[in-house]
């Protein structure tokens, strides 16, 4: 079948040790993987996972790439099956449920009340829409949502407000995606966390299913189901593949890139994330076949535990790792979802932090001469370094155009290139990657790569994050008017503005050594990464819900909504907020070694 558009516009604009890169990347070896990987359903903590690692291992070894494989121990949830009937007014069985990871297990019967769920029209509004109030009585009844995700946020207001059980109807019409429930970030909770997690049952069923459920529900008799989700909850040890790279061109320098992707999977996974694993392979290989040329590092990371533990294999290395993270990491790049057939496009699913949007958007020019869009990147993936302040690269990767989509009837995912005939589902088969745009979309990463491995500055534009960040504290201190003054954090981003933009005149013009500006991008990453897609504290993870910009000052958008003590503990708690904020600020300009 001809391909919806061409995969590259023109000739390469690449020379020298990119160019180099650029026609070593074959489509031997990662279609090899993705072949290997056709054959195994690598859900975390079983025999078809550890197949895959040890497949990973036998590769890196032909390469002669040295590699370690660690064994954490990670707390899963994996769903086994579901069952879902009729029971009034007619008896009737549905045979696409299924439930999800940590959802709570047991059987329920009760009467069925329809919700309507929210409004979902893009890939953004899939990861943050939610209901935030129920407006009838629900206790003890089984709520029906009509929607293509049952947010977290959803899943506890359901929860709270006494239901037995939580229904959802998927839009895809042969089966429901997979999905997860927990709110915590890497599965593990700690003592304020637990009660967050379900309690209730949660299946899911497919549009077909679903569209007969609310016949019923519509009837004059009321529906009641009886349903079952039989979902464990456990620790397994998962292997964790970890390749490293030595830079040979500056001994000395330890700094590194992380390259990273989950192996794990939903069934066979083949464009999620089976071709990230490919290209993750494929770039160990070509560059540590030219690691004479490499001035830092590569780390190449292969994650368990992202399905049925929410990112818990790269929770568990931010954590192994936290201090080699903090001082050395210039970069984290997510590798997920290359690949897919059709995707010709980098438009809505490319996302990255601001500072590495003239990085993102030359690799894929040069190489692919395609146009892009910058997508702030939301909390999901694994993207588990925010806490910790890593600059980080893409999420997901190349799309498939919007208007191939519609034309499809694709509804939005979270990835397979926006076709949601893959997505979590057992359809995700090899049928739905492309070995050529797999290439092409490898050869993006490896520019990327290869420039924050060589170049002497760091290619990371702190002038535009600093811009940003001027743009959202402006908003929200508008938007809070009288109730709250946040001029001490605009005058500190102004402060920090003019330092930043005296480093990088100082860069241009060659006045300050390439290490001092190195550790200075490094120490302005830290700082600005943190404050604006974090809430906790540097060692600590966000919970897995939409995070807005610059979380910890967010709330004082909805302060002038709020009365008596509840308006002044907010006034209170946002105080201690910008004071964090502020430190973090200062401690950006201190590290800048430039006076403006």
């Amino acid at each position: 079948m001809a391909r919806a558009t061409a995969l590259y516009e023109g000739e390469a604009s690449v020379s020298g040790f990119e160019k180099e890169l650029f026609d070593d990347i074959s489509e031997t070896e990662p279609w090899a993987l993705v072949e290997r990987f056709a054959d195994l359903e690598r859900v975390s903590g079983t025999e078809d996972e550890r197949e895959a690692a040890a497949y990973l291992e036998e590769r890196l070894e032909a390469h002669d790439i040295a590699y370690t494989t660690y064994e954490p121990e990670l707390w899963l949830s994996t769903p086994h099956s579901a069952e879902l009937s009729a029971t009034a007014p007619v008896e009737e069985s549905f045979d696409s449920a299924k439930t999800v990871s940590f959802a709570g297990a047991g059987t329920v019967e009760a009467e069925v009340e329809f919700l309507e769920g929210p409004s979902i029209n893009t890939m953004e509004e899939m990861l943050s829409a939610s209901i935030e109030t129920i407006d009838r009585d629900v206790e003890g009844k089984v709520v029906l949502l009509e929607t293509m995700s049952l947010g977290i946020e959803t899943i506890q207001t359901v929860q709270e407000a006494g239901a037995a059980a939580l229904l959802g109807i998927h839009p895809h019409e042969n089966e429901p995606h997979e999905g997860i429930a927990t709110p915590v970030w890497g599965g593990i909770p700690d003592e304020s966390e637990r009660e967050r997690l379900p309690e209730i049952p949660i299946v899911n069923v497919s549009r077909t299913d679903g569209d007969r459920l609310l016949e019923l529900a519509a009837a004059e008799q009321p529906l009641e189901v009886e349903l079952t989700a039989d979902v464990t909850r456990d620790w397994a040890a998962c292997p964790l593949v970890l390749a490293q790279i030595s830079g040979e061109a500056d001994p000395d320098n330890d700094d590194f890139v992380l390259a990273h992707g989950h192996y794990d999977s939903w069934y066979v996974g083949i464009t999620d994330n089976a071709t990230g694993d490919a290209a993750l392979l494929e770039l160990a290989r070509v560059f540590n076949d030219h690691r004479e040329q490499l001035e830092r590092d590569l780390w190449v990371a292969w994650w368990p535990g992202h399905s049925t533990g929410r990112y818990a294999g790269s929770t568990w290395f931010a954590d192994e790792f936290a201090q080699a993270l903090l001082e050395r990491c210039v970069a984290q790049v997510n590798i997920d979802s290359p690949g897919a057939a059709d995707a010709a496009e980098f438009a809505d699913m490319t996302m990255w932090m601001p500072e590495a949007d003239p990085l993102c958007r030359a690799a894929i020019d040069d190489v692919a001469g395609k146009d892009t869009s910058e997508n702030r990147p939301p909390r999901a993936g694994d993207y588990s370094f925010n806490n910790l302040g890593l600059s980080g690269l893409f999420m997901l990767s190349s799309n498939i155009p919007a208007d191939v989509r519609e034309e499809r009837g694709y509804h939005p995912v979270g990835g397979s290139g926006g076709n949601s005939n893959a997505w979590h589902l057992s359809t995700d088969t090899i049928d739905k990657a492309d070995p050529e745009v797999l290439v092409r979309d490898t050869r993006v990463h490896a520019v990327a790569i290869a420039r924050l491995l060589t170049d002497d500055v760091l290619p990371l534009d702190h002038r535009r994050t600093v811009a940003r960040h001027q743009d959202i504290v402006a908003g929200y201190d508008e938007t809070a008017g009288e109730h709250f003054d946040l001029s001490p954090v605009r005058t500190e981003l102004e402060t920090l503005a003019n330092g930043v933009d005296a480093l990088y005149a100082a860069i241009d013009d060659g006045t300050i050594e390439s290490e001092a500006a190195n550790e200075a991008i490094k120490s302005l990453s830290r700082a600005l990464v943190h404050v604006n897609y974090a809430s906790e504290g540097r060692f600590e993870q966000d919970p897995a819900i939409d995070r807005p910009p610059y979380p910890a000052l967010e709330p004082v958008t909805a302060l002038s909504d709020l009365e008596g003590d509840a308006y002044r503990f907010r006034q209170t708690h946002l105080k201690r907020a910008m004071n964090a904020v502020v430190a973090d600020l200062r401690a950006a300009r201190d590290a800048v070694p430039v006076n403006p």
